[in-house]
C-alpha cells in the first residue's frame, strides 16, 4: 500500500482550512456587522425624520388654532355671532391665503356651511366637524384625492346652541419646506401607494412638485429594487442608485388620513456612507486574506520537512512486510537528513526502532522460512490445483473472525465460480476441463496478497479469504483485478476459451459470524452477480437474502397455483399484413392470484427463471397451447398456429422433442401449428448445440421463430446457420419507424434481408395505423400488437373471434 497523502499534508490541510474558516467567519461577522450598523443608522433617521414630521405637523397645527382664536376675538372678547365670525373670516382670507397656504376657510353651524346655502360638502369634512363639535377638541384630517389636502377643524366660542366649527384647509408645502430645511434631505414629497391592475403596488406623487422634481421621482420609483414592499420603505428604508449616487429611499405614514395611504417620501444621499461601508469591508477581505497567506507560508515552511522524513519512513515500512531488507538500509541512508531544532523528537525514535525492526525481521527470517515449510505440510491442499481445500478454507475463517474483534479490521469472503463451466466438460471431456480449472485457479491466486488465502471450494467454485482490510474499496479493486484476469483467454491443448467469473462478497467485522454463514451470504451474491449476465460482482446485502426467501415462497405460491389452475393464457392475434388474414396467436403466460389479483409476468417470470419448476411450468404452457389448437381446429380454425416462448433451461432440455412429439400426438394437430419462440441470448450462447436442438425440432414439423430480433446480438454469420422459420423484430424498432428515419431504415433492410434468406417476418408491437401502412409498404408478412388486438384471455377468445374475424379475416383494426 502506498502513502497517496502524507500525515503531515492533511494536517496542513487541515489548519489551513480551520484558519481559513475563522477568517472567514470573521470577515463575514464583521461584514455582517457593518452592515447592521448602516441599516441601524437608516432605521434610527427613520424614526428621527418620523419625529420630526410630528414636531411640524404640531406646531402648524398649533400655529392655525391659535390663529383661528385670534381671529375669533374681537376687542379682546370673543364674538357671539356667527355671521360676524363669519365676516372676519371672509375679509380675511386672501392674507391667509398669501401668508399661510390656506386654500379655503369653511365655517360650519348647525345648518352647515354659513354663507353658503347649499353648498356639497366632502363627507370626510362632515365626518371630521361632526368628530370636533362631540369632543369640542380641535382635529386635523389628511385627504388625498390628486393632491393632498390638510384640514385642521377649530372650534369656535358663539352665541349659537350648536359649536361653531371652523375647517381650514392647507397645502402640504409648508410641512414639505420645513422639513427639508431642517433634515437637508436630497428630496421630499408626499406620494400615495396604489394597488395596479396586476396586484401590484405603485407609487404616485401626490403633492405639488416642480416637472423636473416629477421626472426625477419617477426614475426613482423605476429604479426601486424589484418586489419592493411598502414594509420595507417605512421600516428602514431602501437603498438604490440613480445618476450614479446611492440614495436611501423611505416613506413616513401620516396619520389622521383618508384616501390611498399617503406617505411622506423622503430620499437621502448615502453615497458617502456606502462608500465608506465598501472600503471597511475591503479593508476586512483584504486583512483576512493577507493573514491566511503568511500563516500558511509559515506553516508550510515549519511542516514540510517532517512531511519528507515521514514519507520516507512509510515508504520504507512496507519493504520491511516484503522482507526487503537491503532496499530499506538504502533508501534510510539516502533520506537521512537534519532536522531543523537539533533536540530528539518522536520521528527520530520511531527511525530508530524501525532499523532495530528491520535487524530484528532479518534474523528471524530464516526461522520464519522453516515455520512455513512446516505449516505447509500440516495444511490440507486441493490435488488438482494445489490450492488450500474447504477444510483448511474453514479453518481459516474461524482463525480470522477470531481475530477481528482484536484488531477491529474487516474479513471479507469472495465466493466465485466460472460461468458455463459445465459447457466445457460436456463438449471437451474432464480432462481438459481440469487443465482449465488448473489455470483459472493460478490467474485467481494472481492478483491477492500472501496473508490472503485462495482455496477450491468445488467442482469449479473457488473461494477467497481477505484478510486485515482496512476499507472496502481495497475489496472491490481485488475483485475487479480477478475478473480483468479473466479477459484474456486461456489455451488449453490447443483450444481457445473465453471464460468469465462471477464473485460473490460477504463482509464482516465482527467475531460473532461463523463460516457457515459467511459463505452462504457470499454464495448468494455470487447468483445475484451471475444474474448480470457476463463477468462482475456483488456485495453481499440483506435484500439479497429477502429475495432468496421471496423466490423460495413465490416457487412455493407458483407450485400452488399450477395445481389449483390459477395459470391460464392470453392469446394476442397474429395477423397477414397484406390481406388482414387470421394466421395464428402468440400464447402470453398469465397468473390470476386468489388473494393478490393478477400477477405480471414481469415480476413472477425472472424470479422463476433459474428454478426447477420453470421448466415444470413451461412445459404446462406447451400442454395447453398445443390444446387450444385442438379446439381451434374442432370450431373451424384449422390452420391456425400458436407461437410459444421457450426459457433457456426448457429449450436445452433433451426431453423437449419427446415431450413436443407427445402433445401434438396427443391433440392430433398438424406440427406445422406449434411455432417456438427462442430469444438471440439463448441461441447464441452455445450456438453449436442450439443449432442441433432446432433443427431436430425442426426435422419434426415444428415451426422455430427467432424473438426480439436486433436487441441482441443481431450476426448475419449466426442468423444464416440457425434453421429458422420467422424473424420477429423486437417492438423498440416498429415504435418509431414512423418518427425516426433510421430505425425506418434498420426495419426495411431487416424486411428485406430476411425474405431473401427464405424466413418470413414477423413485427410485434405495431400500435398505429401509420407503422401498420409503412410495415406494408415494407412487405411485412405477419404482425401483431394493440392496433389490431390486445392479448386475449381464453375466456373471451371465442366472443372476440365471434365479432372480430370473418371469412377468417380480421376486420375492424385499421
Amino acid at each position: 500500500m502506498k502513502v497517496q497523502v502524507s500525515f503531515t499534508t492533511k494536517t496542513i490541510l487541515i489548519l489551513l482550512a480551520m484558519v481559513l474558516t475563522v477568517a472567514i467567519v470573521i470577515s463575514a461577522v464583521l461584514i455582517q456587522e457593518s452592515d447592521a450598523r448602516v441599516l441601524l443608522q437608516q432605521r434610527e433617521s427613520q424614526i428621527a425624520n418620523h419625529r420630526r414630521v410630528q414636531l411640524f405637523e404640531d406646531i402648524l397645527h398649533g400655529r392655525m388654532v391659535t390663529l383661528i382664536d385670534l381671529i375669533s376675538r374681537k376687542n379682546d372678547a370673543y364674538t357671539t355671532s356667527v355671521d360676524e365670525l363669519q365676516q372676519s373670516l371672509s375679509d380675511l382670507n386672501e392674507y391667509l391665503t398669501l401668508t399661510y397656504q390656506v386654500e379655503s376657510l369653511l365655517l360650519f353651524d348647525e345648518s352647515g356651511v354659513v354663507g353658503s346655502p347649499g353648498r356639497a360638502v366632502d363627507t370626510k369634512i362632515k365626518n371630521l366637524v361632526d368628530t370636533t363639535r362631540a369632543t369640542f377638541e380641535s382635529r386635523s384630517l389628511l385627504t388625498c384625492d390628486n393632491v393632498c389636502t390638510h384640514h385642521i377643524s377649530i372650534p369656535v366660542m358663539a352665541d349659537s346652541d350648536v359649536i361653531p366649527i371652523v375647517v381650514v384647509s392647507t397645502s402640504m408645502r409648508e410641512l414639505l419646506y420645513l422639513f427639508s430645511r431642517a433634515t437637508d434631505v436630497h428630496k421630499v414629497a408626499i406620494v400615495q401607494a396604489r394597488e395596479t391592475q396586476n396586484k401590484s403596488v405603485a407609487l404616485t406623487i401626490a403633492s405639488q412638485v416642480s416637472a423636473a422634481n416629477r421626472q426625477y421621482l419617477q426614475s426613482l420609483f423605476n429604479a426601486l429594487p424589484p418586489a419592493w414592499r411598502i414594509d420595507d420603505l417605512v421600516i428602514k428604508g431602501l437603498n438604490t442608485e440613480l445618476e450614479n449616487k446611492q440614495l436611501l429611499v423611505s416613506l413616513l405614514p401620516f396619520e389622521h388620513a383618508t384616501g390611498d395611504r399617503p406617505y411622506l417620501l423622503i430620499v437621502q444621499d448615502v453615497s458617502a456612507t456606502v462608500r465608506q461601508n465598501e472600503q471597511y469591508q475591503y479593508v476586512v477581505i483584504s486583512s483576512a486574506t493577507a493573514l491566511f497567506l503568511v500563516f500558511s507560508s509559515l506553516l508550510y515552511l515549519f511542516l514540510n520537512q517532517y512531511r519528507t522524513r515521514l514519507l520516507g519512513i512509510s515508504e520504507r515500512l512496507p519493504m520491511l512486510a516484503e522482507h526487503k531488507f537491503s532496499e530499506f538500509y538504502t533508501s534510510a541512508a539516502k533520506r537521512r537528513t537534519s532536522p531543523i531544532f537539533k533536540l530528539t523528537d518522536e520521528l527520530d525514535v520511531v527511525e530508530e526502532a524501525a532499523n532495530d525492526l528491520a535487524r530484528q525481521l532479518e534474523s528471524f527470517d530464516g526461522q520464519m522460512a522453516i515455520n512455513t515449510a512446516k505449516l505447509e505440510k500440516m495444511a490440507m491442499f486441493d490435488v488438482l490445483t494445489g490450492l488450500p481445500n474447504r477444510n483448511m478454507l474453514t479453518f481459516q475463517i474461524e482463525k480470522q473472525l477470531a481475530g477481528s474483534i482484536r484488531d477491529e479490521r474487516l474479513v471479507a469472503l469472495m465466493f466465485m465460480d466460472l460461468d458455463d463451466f459445465k459447457k466445457v466438460n460436456d463438449s471437451h471431456g474432464h480432462d481438459v476441463g481440469d487443465k482449465l480449472l488448473k489455470a483459472a485457479a493460478m490467474r485467481i491466486s494472481r492478483p491477492i496478497r500472501e496473508s490472503d488465502i485462495a482455496s477450491r471450494f468445488g467442482g469449479d467454485e473457488f473461494v477467497i479469504l481477505l484478510s486485515n482490510i482496512e476499507s472496502k474499496k481495497h475489496i472491490d479493486k481485488v475483485a475487479q483485478k480477478i475478473i480483468d484476469e479473466f479477459k484474456e483467454p486461456i489455451m488449453v491443448d490447443g483450444v481457445t476459451f473465453y471464460v468469465s467469473i462471477s464473485i460473490g462478497i460477504a463482509i464482516t467485522s465482527h467475531a460473532r459470524a461463523t463460516p457457515v454463514e459467511l459463505l452462504r451470504h457470499a454464495d448468494i451474491a455470487m447468483y445475484e452477480a451471475k444474474a448480470k449476465k457476463g463477468a462482475g460482482f456483488r456485495v453481499y446485502d440483506a435484500t439479497m437474502n429477502l429475495k432468496v426467501m421471496q423466490k423460495v415462497e413465490l416457487e412455493s405460491e407458483a407450485r400452488e397455483a399450477l395445481r389449483d389452475n390459477q395459470f391460464s393464457l392470453a392469446l394476442q392475434p397474429q395477423i397477414e399484413m397484406h390481406t388482414g388474414k387470421l394466421v395464428g396467436f402468440e400464447a402470453l403466460l398469465r397468473w390470476c392470484h386468489p388473494t393478490k389479483g393478477q400477477i405480471s409476468p414481469a415480476e413472477f417470470i425472472p424470479l422463476l427463471e433459474s428454478t426447477s419448476f420453470m421448466l415444470e411450468l413451461d412445459y404446462w404452457v406447451i400442454a395447453r397451447s398445443t390444446h387450444l389448437i385442438r379446439e381451434f381446429k374442432n370450431n373451424g380454425y384449422a390452420d391456425i398456429k400458436i407461437a410459444i416462448n421457450l426459457s433457456a433451461g426448457q429449450f436445452l432440455d433433451p426431453t423437449l422433442p419427446e415431450f413436443l412429439q407427445q402433445q401434438i400426438i396427443k391433440n392430433d394437430i398438424a406440427p406445422n401449428q406449434v411455432c417456438l419462440e427462442l430469444t438471440e441470448t439463448v441461441l447464441v450462447s452455445d450456438i453449436k448445440r442450439a443449432t442441433s436442438i432446432m433443427k431436430t425440432i425442426q426435422d419434426m414439423g415444428c415451426m422455430l421463430a427467432i424473438d426480439d430480433f436486433g436487441t441482441g446480438y443481431s450476426s448475419l454469420s449466426y442468423l444464416k446457420s440457425l434453421p429458422a422459420d420467422y424473424i420477429k423484430i423486437d417492438r423498440s424498432f416498429v415504435a418509431n419507424i414512423a418518427s425516426s428515419a433510421d430505425d425506418r431504415n434498420i426495419v426495411h433492410s431487416t424486411i428485406s434481408m430476411v425474405r431473401n434468406m427464405g424466413m418470413q417476418v414477423v413485427a410485434e408491437g405495431i400500435e398505429t395505423s401509420e407503422q401498420y401502412e409503412l410495415l406494408c409498404r415494407f412487405d411485412c408478412d405477419i404482425g401483431q400488437g394493440y392496433l389490431i388486438s390486445k392479448p386475449v384471455s381464453e375466456t373471451d377468445i371465442w366472443t372476440v373471434l365471434d365479432s372480430k374475424v370473418e371469412y377468417n379475416l380480421w376486420k375492424d383494426f385499421a
